[in-house]
């Protein structure tokens, strides 16, 4: 599906590409959730937006180009094993990304936000604390 002589353009530090015009409308919106969101599917993935879905095409042109590599989506972090206390058992606390990738042997996990909900925020300072290690990028 990809061709070789597809031109992809930097814009700003953060490597957001610019997409060719015939790609764009790749972006089939599916539905619309309670922030206004529009589901959308791609390659057969169902994305939570069109922000989100339009940042994969990014991504995988970038790959495509060599620019990153090891594109990775949904990846899931465990912020919190699951546990007993006074016989009731509590679930693990995940934290599940909308992107993973290596760029220049560092990696990078991403998550497109349109809305943060206090659950968002609360996971994502405990998923820093845990990987202290990772590039965590916000794509608003």
């Amino acid at each position: 599906m990809l061709e070789s002589n597809v031109n992809i353009t930097k814009i700003g530090a953060k490597g957001m590409v610019r997409l060719p015009r015939e790609y764009k409308n790749l972006c089939r919106a599916v539905k619309i959730n309670k922030y206004q969101a529009r589901k959308t599917l791609i390659d057969g993935f169902n994305f939570d937006s069109k922000k989100e879905g339009r940042r994969y095409l990014e991504l995988k042109f970038m790959q495509h180009a060599g620019i990153i590599s090891d594109l990775e989506l949904q990846p899931v972090f465990l912020l919190q094993d699951k546990f007993q206390h006074h016989g009731k058992t509590y679930r693990a606390i995940k934290y599940i990304a909308d992107f993973r990738y290596l760029k220049n042997g560092e990696t990078i996990v991403e998550d497109v936000k349109g809305f943060e909900t206090q659950v968002y925020k609360i996971k994502k300072k405990m998923l820093l604390k845990k990987y202290p290690d990772i590039n965590f990028r916000e794509i608003k």
